[in-house]
């Protein structure tokens, strides 16, 4: 959505198939590749939100199912060395994320981490270290604050993977959502709100 809105820098960045990127004029989305140095690679299914920052100066794979959220940046490389700052890229090492991972809303994955399946990053989070599989993390170094069942998980494969069309099954929920909505419910409403809704 609003692809004048999604930059690309660099060479060897690869999507996989029903990758969805919603980028906003005032909050583009940008995938940089440093110098040809790095890499980026976004499995299947993935969603990247208005606002993602993906930079590389090693090489960042994003599994299959994956979701980050408005704002959340990944960067395999500090950019620049703590004595020497006028030379990029400095110090840098790969990131990984699992399949059907969730990168919250202004979350910052850093160099050298890896993501396990399933694993949730809270919003505003900075991840320094391996998070493992089926987990939720949240805080500033990210800490565990959760597990999660594997067996309850859902991923995003599963919309497009449907015995039916997904956009069957979105006007069918979509139809669902709203089957009470009526122009007369709707005015009665605007003349009387109801405070219970």
């Amino acid at each position: 959505m609003n692809p004048r809105s999604v930059e690309i820098s660099g060479p060897k960045i690869t999507l996989g198939r029903h990758v969805h990127m919603m980028a906003l004029k005032d909050k583009p989305v940008r995938l940089a590749v440093f110098d040809g140095l790095g890499s980026i690679h976004v499995g299947n299914y993935c969603i990247i939100n208005p606002g993602v920052r993906i930079s590389s100066a090693d090489d960042i794979q994003i599994g299959d199912s994956c979701m980050l959220a408005m704002n959340a940046y990944l960067s395999d490389a500090d950019w620049h060395d703590l004595q020497h700052r006028i030379y990029a890229p400095g110090n840098h090492k790969p990131i990984r994320l699992g399949n059907n991972v969730w990168i919250g809303d202004s979350a910052l994955v850093c160099k050298g981490v890896s993501i396990g399946d399933n694993s949730i990053v809270g919003a505003w989070s900075v991840v320094t270290r391996d998070v493992p599989a089926n987990v939720v993390v949240a805080g500033n170094p990210a800490k565990i604050v959760r597990h999660l069942d594997p067996s309850h998980v859902t991923t995003r494969e599963y919309l497009f993977n449907m015995s039916m069309p997904y956009q069957e099954f979105e006007d069918d929920y979509n139809q669902t959502l709203l089957k009470d909505n009526s122009l007369f419910g709707w005015l009665t409403h605007g003349l009387r709100p109801n405070k219970k809704t």
